[in-house]
């Protein structure tokens, strides 16, 4: 799961160089500057959808399907090695698997509960578990990620940058994410032993960090001011150093981890459920915010970090 955020930095960080790459563009071919990129998005989701029928079906799934043939037949080929002729690791695979789920099973009936979904929301350890997993991921986007990444251009320009440097930085900033702080976030999960205390450190950061950035565009933005605009930038990457490292990685393994096998399927569904809806709220509220009261707009993300924090301490 730490994974996930690298590859979804990865992907922001390929979209913001190709956007400064076509903004040199504009002066030739002002329709390519636009018609480029939108096609160059169409791609990877074609590949996904052309490969699709050849990704194979959760063995998992098949199992709880009845389907122990096909599970069978997709381990041995995830599972194939010229060391096991005989299968014996898919074999035992799914062995693990079956007896998984007749646990998980019994689990239920013994809580009182014949379904999974009537048991999340009925049973109050796994109701907890769903408003934590939920909250966690809710919190980490409500503290303003997207809001910089997707609105880097206007921040930059506000800070004194002119022609391409808006994008540029904004590139680098994913760079920056793609290659150091989120890997590093992934890398420090094997060292530090508490999810917690990275999220709560990762969370500090971007309330500090947000606040020092509001004062920089609130003292300096549309002034010659160089000194106060560039660490208006400083603040900028700083942040990504607290929510790539602190935040990003640890929401997507912190809530795989908090579910029992029985649930996590749900928990996990539910819990990026969270984190999306915390996006659209951000995104569609943003630049009015922006347009409406400026710098003043970031006391949502300053705010809600602030009331956040102490709950997860």
């Amino acid at each position: 799961m730490r994974n996930s955020a690298i590859f979804l930095v990865f992907g922001y960080m390929l979209s913001s160089w190709l956007g400064y790459a076509c903004y040199w563009a504009t002066p030739v071919n002002p329709s390519f500057a636009w018609r480029f990129p939108l096609c160059v998005q169409c791609l990877a989701p074609a590949l996904l959808l052309a490969g699709s029928p050849w990704v194979p079906r959760s063995p998992r799934w098949l199992v709880s399907k009845g389907m122990l043939e096909e599970a069978e037949t997709v381990l041995k080929r995830l599972r194939q090695s010229p060391d096991d002729p005989n299968d014996l690791v898919a074999k035992e695979e799914l062995y693990q698997i079956n007896e998984q789920l007749k646990l998980d099973e019994q689990k239920l009936k013994a809580s009182g509960y014949n379904s999974v979904w009537t048991a999340v929301w009925k049973k109050e350890s796994y109701r907890k578990r769903m408003i934590m997993g939920f909250l966690i991921q809710w919190g980490a986007e409500f503290a303003g990620p997207l809001i910089i990444n997707n609105y880097a251009v206007i921040l930059y320009t506000n800070l004194g940058q002119t022609g391409g440097m808006p994008l540029l930085l904004s590139a680098l900033w994913l760079t920056t994410a793609g290659l150091i702080y989120n890997p590093g976030g992934a890398w420090l999960h094997d060292k530090v032993n508490s999810r917690r205390t990275m999220f709560i450190t990762g969370l500090c950061g971007c309330l500090v960090t947000t606040a020092c950035l509001s004062a920089m565009i609130a003292k300096y933005a549309g002034t010659a001011n160089k000194v106060g605009n560039g660490f208006g930038i400083f603040f900028i990457f700083l942040y990504l150093a607290f929510q790539g490292t602190g935040c990003d990685t640890t929401m997507y393994l912190w809530v795989s981890e908090i579910f029992p096998t029985e649930i996590r399927s749900i928990g996990m569904g539910f819990s990026l459920f969270g984190q999306f809806a915390a996006t659209i709220i951000v995104l569609q509220t943003a630049p009015i915010g922006f347009a409406q009261v400026g710098w003043q707009y970031f006391l949502v993300v300053i705010c809600w970090c602030a009331l956040f924090i102490p709950g997860k301490a």
